[in-house]
């Protein structure tokens, strides 16, 4: 509905210019020696408009090439942690599968996407179902989170490793 009330707008507007030009009697002279030029009233005020939406549209053409790269750089951000959350959610759904090599690998695949201490806990989780302390002890060591589940599901996970030796 609104762009049927623009188009009516725009049809609207373009009447009342044209009943306006009915009654132009004046004219515009632009003088740049040696060269002059005459033009009616109408004519002018046409031609500065589209002068002005000509460089309206062009500005707006610049700040979008330049915005560009760092669109981009988002862009590329966002699809990096989308993938990076893709990975863990497959990894926790292997985890809880008994899939601990899967767990493992979609994991350590989450975690050199972008670094999520539950990626670094899941992995370091999988290893020690594994039996392999060094990688667990690798992966808990790249867990530098106290938000309080997190902190505690990494003790847990130190304490079967120190119960281990």
């Amino acid at each position: 509905m609104r762009p049927v009330i623009w188009f009516l707008l725009l049809f609207v507007l373009a009447v009342a210019i044209t009943l306006l030009a009915r009654f132009d009697a004046g004219y515009v002279v632009v003088v740049l020696p040696p060269w002059r030029l005459e033009m009616s009233f109408m004519l002018a005020a046409v031609a500065m408009l589209m002068v002005f939406g000509i460089g309206y549209f062009g500005v707006r053409m610049v700040r979008l090439a330049l915005r560009l790269p760092a669109d981009v750089r988002a862009w590329h951000h966002r699809r990096r942690s989308d993938k990076a959350e893709d990975e863990l959610s497959r990894a926790m759904a292997a985890y809880l599968a008994g899939q601990m090599a899967e767990a493992r690998t979609l994991a350590d695949s989450a975690l050199q996407h972008e670094h999520v201490p539950l990626s670094a806990l899941l992995a370091a989780h999988a290893a020690l179902a594994e039996g392999d302390r060094q990688g667990a002890e690798a992966y808990l060591s790249r867990v530098r989170s106290d938000v309080g589940e997190l902190a505690a599901a990494r003790q847990a996970a130190e304490k079967k490793l120190a119960a281990e030796k």
